[in-house]
């Protein structure tokens, strides 16, 4: 399918570049969030190169992975001959498989944010190795006692919930932390059940 410059409707950049493989376009693929712009690079359906600002190939092209409310806006048109071609040594597929498996995995980690209300507990367990982990996402393992909500961890060491909480959703989906809820949120559960 080939795609003339304009706006692109689709739910994944996976899917995005996709299409525009598949359709041998050439051109540029704006890609914007918000104040953050940044651009991909396509010739004859090859994926060329990436860049947000400074960011550039590789970096770039994952980066997009987090635009989670992204817009995409194709301009059909032909490359410089001088622009920069990174990413042309990879096959296209291998990029899109690549870009798929990072939107799988963001779409779990979101899944296993735990909400700032919940009391994380730490379990243990040998998957703990397979966390990619600095000394500090360690560190609050140690809060993470089924006794301090995610919004009161965040307090105490001077961080964001959210980051708190997409912190501990790397354990969570390790299966090293389970979450444990107030009191009065079990109950509402319990009777919302019984309904």
């Amino acid at each position: 399918m080939s795609v003339t410059s304009g706006s692109i409707r689709t739910a994944s950049l996976a899917e995005t570049l996709r299409m525009l493989v598949n359709g041998s376009q050439t051109g540029y693929l704006k890609i914007r969030e918000g104040e953050q712009e940044g651009f991909l690079a396509m010739e004859n359906g090859t994926i060329v190169n990436a860049r947000i600002g400074a960011t550039v190939a590789l970096h770039a092209l994952f980066q997009f992975v987090g635009w989670r409310e992204a817009s995409f806006d194709f301009h059909e048109r032909p490359l410089p001959v001088d622009l920069s071609r990174d990413l042309a040594v990879y096959e296209p597929q291998v990029l899109i498989e690549g870009v798929a498996f990072k939107e799988d995995e963001l779409n779990l980690l979101q899944q296993a944010i735990p909400p700032f209300d919940s009391m994380p507990h730490y379990t243990g367990g040998e998957s703990l190795g397979s966390v990619e982990a600095t000394p500090a996402d360690l560190g609050l393992l140690s809060l993470a006692d089924g006794h301090r909500t995610v919004q009161e961890i965040a307090e105490m060491v001077n961080l964001s919930p959210l980051e708190i909480a997409r912190t501990l959703a790397r354990f969570r989906l390790a299966g090293v932390l389970e979450l444990v809820y107030p009191k009065k949120v079990r109950v509402k559960s319990a009777m919302a059940a019984t309904g």
